[in-house]
């Protein structure tokens, strides 16, 4: 199985249930899942990465490697201000996938430096997760693109169509909300 290069991002205040998402997402599709909120966030991705298991998708937990390793996921997603802690967790967690969210190229530079497997630009078009927040030119990467070892892929109001016009400016694939659950629900 390759690297994913669509992810649906889960989100416990505007998405649907993950759960009834996985049983309808293509294989090979990575889940981003960031249920912070939920009271009961370690039985919800369990059984999220039973059945992500089940049908090849690759789960993997936002902001707690513990989590990730203990349900067996794929990998850990962390946040923007968890990003100089990443080289430890690379050591405490060696057989983990790490992505981390950047909202600059400068960042996705310094999540590379930092051992990052992988990176979200994000947000790159206007989006409901973050209404009126500034955004960043799909463009700002391919200044980057010589420097860049690991995949970036990108985040915030991408569509397929956005997705196929970043594949043509060298992004490795993108996440999203709405448009997958639009598309597969």
């Amino acid at each position: 199985m390759t690297d994913p290069k669509l992810f649906y991002f889960t989100d416990d205040q505007r998405g649907t249930d993950p759960v009834k998402m996985a049983e309808k997402l293509p294989a090979n599709t990575g889940i981003i899942f960031r249920h912070y909120q939920t009271g009961n966030r370690t039985s919800l991705a369990h059984k999220l990465s039973i059945l992500c298991k089940k049908r090849t998708l690759k789960l993997i937990i936002a902001q707690n490697p513990e989590l990730s390793k203990k349900i067996g996921a794929f990998g850990c997603h962390l946040p923007e201000y968890m990003m100089q802690r990443l080289p430890l967790l690379k050591h405490q967690y060696p057989d983990l996938y790490f992505s981390v969210a950047c909202h600059s190229v400068r960042q996705v530079l310094q999540a590379q430096r930092n051992g990052a497997d992988g990176a979200f630009l994000s947000p790159l078009f206007p989006t409901k997760s973050h209404p009126g927040d500034r955004t960043y030119s799909p463009y700002s990467l391919c200044s980057a693109r010589q420097k860049l070892t690991m995949p970036v892929f990108g985040l915030g109001g991408v569509t397929n169509q956005k997705g196929q016009f970043l594949k043509g400016l060298g992004y490795s694939g993108y996440g999203a909300i709405s448009e997958l659950e639009n598309r597969y629900l």
